[in-house]
């Protein structure tokens, strides 16, 4: 229980308002409170019910319906409550996000009552008709003949007490600014406190990092203080920062006179070798933006990547030289051709770059069908790197495990926060990093510092016996409290968050082992150094503590847009509603603040999926798939196997005329796409099940049998560490 009070000015501007507008006092508060719950959970349809509305001498329990929409006026929604349908008994629900239950085995739906110079007994808040476990909310309004006393009460076994205070302070907030103005939107009215629209718009962040701006001039502060410490080591091999950094200087001499500069976008087609550092580097020095195509992806994934870009050169290995028809394009073999690179000048090229530069493209699933380009700014990417130095404690003895494959953007975390601190990358190979044995044996035998890895990877690898193990970050995927409860005891285990479009990651969160574990897993935390994070209304209003909506990113880490999708940028990047003349990047992700600041994250708000870290569009399988011979409707979605492991699965249903042949789909996807994005499972179906409105309908698609697997990878079960991250 908690208590409250409308405050005798409040109260006298109800009176006031009740008269000149010819109206009972229960229909304010009846609309103020749908209006509340609707901006809590973006619900449509709200049941509200009272045993004491105006009218009845005894206790009955009322139902009020109202049907929401956010461009609906204040007057609109009081007309409606005015008219409320007043005869239901039956027990009404909401979805209450905002409440949202501690126990993930129970349904999110409660009954809300509001009750206005209440009958009920003090101690018998809840009505006689209701079970009083099931959950629920109620406030009790007693009129006083200065001010309204008033009570809510919630089952406090099943949600966070602390929900309340900021429940009545937004209820009080909303009915003050609702007669004030009844011509405002339901979004337009505030709910927040001045204080606290204060504290979730302006984010105190800011913090200088050292450097100009650009990551590369630091590295190569970094290789003249220390030029014979180990900048990357492989296989038993080490590259000192002396080495590096003239190397990638040559190399960025020779590129400038293929016309490589600001803001051009350079292909790197490589296997993980010295070389591929090198040519890294290079590309910064020489002023463009390095474009990483990964060897795992098949050829058709490649060529389409290479095809939208605009590189004057490809930078690649002889072994692989043969893999993308380039064009007519320079190519250049960094582990033959070294010969027309090493007369170039060991001293850095002088380019003018400014952070708002490109310094690399990343690739990933798009929604439309083919893959689309990320555009990262030098900004995005110093920023990332020293905040992630300064956080995660990365210093010159640390040695980083590199175990991303280039084409996923945690390799550039990797690269940049060991190199930017002076510190040794650590190059695994596709047989000392991915299978259950090799990994736990090269962290040990390595003496790994520091890892960045899949929450999935950790659910099955040992932790046993790697000493020098100092940190642990859980990126790419939803971390769990098993995790935790493995990897936190004796070491710094953080669990990080952040898109692509936010340069890698843009919050992290350190976790305790001892700490009561939450239903959805451990926080994500608070926003790094310079990073502003709003959790936002679907009108980019600011929403209070603990109540859902979308994560919206700002400041220095976002992306220019996307490679070529002009369209596609507008929908995503967006003006900044706070910060006039900038903008801020729509994540689709959920989530919600917590009251001791950090942020939970509550998954999606389309269906994008993230499968061994990676982002999934099942759009994109499903346009291909659609495009296949005997396939008459596809749906793609994700499901879990018994150890936890998100797998993809596709439900096909067959063209009556055409026969579908498996082994030319199968061929097909392989041809299209890496081998995260194959499904684990093919499921044919008669026709696909469907909504009333025509749409899949995903609750009925039925559970894969073991044939389904066995027709993808001869296995009865997701293969799931087979190519876990590709070359």
């Amino acid at each position: 229980m908690f208590g409250f009070e409308i405050s005798e000015g409040l109260k006298q501007k109800l009176d006031s308002f009740c008269k000149e507008h010819d109206c009972e006092l229960f229909p304010i508060l009846l609309a103020t409170l749908q209006a509340l719950l609707f901006r809590y959970t973006s619900q449509k349809e709200i049941a509200v019910f009272t045993r004491t509305a105006p009218g009845f001498t005894s206790p009955k329990l009322i139902q009020f319906l109202g049907n929401l929409d956010g461009s609906l006026k204040f007057k609109q929604l009081l007309d409606a409550s005015k008219e409320s349908e007043m005869d239901s008994t039956e027990h009404g629900k909401i979805l209450l996000e905002a409440l949202e239950t501690k126990d993930p085995g129970r349904t999110p739906l409660y009954s809300v009552i509001l009750n206005v110079e209440s009958v009920l007994a003090e101690k018998n808040i809840l009505p006689d008709n209701l079970d009083s476990t099931e959950p629920v909310l109620v406030i009790d309004l007693k009129e006083k003949e200065k001010c309204f006393q008033g009570e809510i009460g919630c089952n406090i076994e099943l949600f966070d007490a602390d929900i309340l205070p900021r429940f009545a302070d937004h209820f009080v907030n909303l009915l003050r600014s609702g007669i004030n103005d009844q011509e405002q939107t339901v979004f337009d009215h505030t709910i927040l406190s001045k204080d606290e629209r204060e504290k979730k718009v302006n984010t105190d962040t800011e913090a200088n990092t050292p450097g100009d701006g650009i990551i590369h001039h630091w590295i190569e502060s970094i290789a003249k203080e220390n030029p014979q410490s180990p900048a990357v080591e492989l296989a038993g091999k080490t590259l000192t920062y002396s080495e590096l950094d003239s190397r990638a200087n040559q190399l960025a001499n020779y590129l400038r006179t293929v016309n490589v500069g600001p803001d051009c976008c350079v292909g790197i087609f490589m296997s993980r070798s010295f070389d591929s550092m090198i040519g890294i580097l290079a590309i910064l020095k020489a002023g463009g933006a390095y474009v990483p195509l990964d060897p795992a992806y098949p050829d058709e994934r490649l060529q389409a990547i290479w095809q939208e870009m605009d590189s004057p050169i490809l930078l690649t290995q002889s072994d692989l030289k043969e893999k993308i028809d380039a064009g007519g394009v320079k190519t250049l073999c960094l582990d033959t051709d070294w010969q027309e690179i090493e007369g170039f000048s060991a001293e850095p090229p002088q380019v003018k770059l400014k952070p708002e530069n490109l310094s690399y493209v990343i690739f990933t699933s798009g929604s439309t069908g083919k893959p689309k380009g990320i555009l990262l700014t030098h900004a995005g990417l110093n920023n990332l790197t020293h905040a992630s130095n300064r956080f995660f404690h990365v210093h010159k003895k640390s040695r980083v495990l590199q175990f991303s494959s280039f084409g996923f953007d945690v390799a550039v975390w990797e690269i940049f926060m060991a190199l930017a601190a002076g510190a040794t990358l650590c190059l695994g190979t596709g047989k000392s990093l991915f299978s259950l044995l090799a990994l736990p044996r090269t962290l040990r035998e390595e003496k790994i510092t520091m890892a960045l890895l899949p929450p999935s990877l950790l659910n099955v690898i040992s932790s046993e016996g790697l000493d020098s193990l100092e940190t642990v970050i859980a990126v790419g995927e939803r971390c769990t409290n098993e995790n935790v409860k493995k990897w936190a005891p004796g070491r710094n285990f953080f669990n990080g968050y952040g898109p692509a479009e936010g340069t890698v990651t843009v919050s992290a969160y350190l976790t305790n082992a001892d700490e009561p574990p939450r239903p959805l897993g451990p926080a994500i935390g608070r926003p790094l150094e310079n990073i502003e994070i709003y959790i936002l209304d679907s009108a980019l209003n600011p929403l209070p503590t603990g109540v859902p909506g979308e994560m919206c990113l700002g400041g220095i880490c976002i992306a220019r847009g996307y490679l070529n999708q002009e369209s596609m940028t507008k929908e995503k990047f967006v003006d900044h509603p706070f910060r006039p003349g900038k903008r801020i990047y729509r994540t689709g992700d959920r989530a919600r603040f917590l009251p001791d600041g950090n942020m939970e994250f509550l998954g999606r708000v389309d269906y994008q999926v993230k499968i061994r870290g990676y982002r999934v569009e099942p759009g994109e399988i499903e346009a291909v798939l659609n495009g296949c011979t005997g396939v008459k409707a596809c749906t793609v979605t994700v499901k879990k196997h018994s150890n936890e492991q998100p797998y993809l699965i596709a439900y096909l249903a067959e063209d009556d005329k055409t026969p579908l042949k498996m082994d030319n789909l199968l061929k097909t996807l392989q041809q299209k796409f890496p081998p995260y994005m194959i499904p684990s499972a093919l499921v044919l179906l008669e026709k696909m099940p469907l909504t009333a409105n025509g749409k899949v309908d995903r609750f009925a698609l039925p559970e894969p049998k073991p044939t389904d697997f066995q027709a993808v990878s001869g296995k009865t079960s997701p293969n799931w560490m087979k190519n876990f991250l590709g070359n």
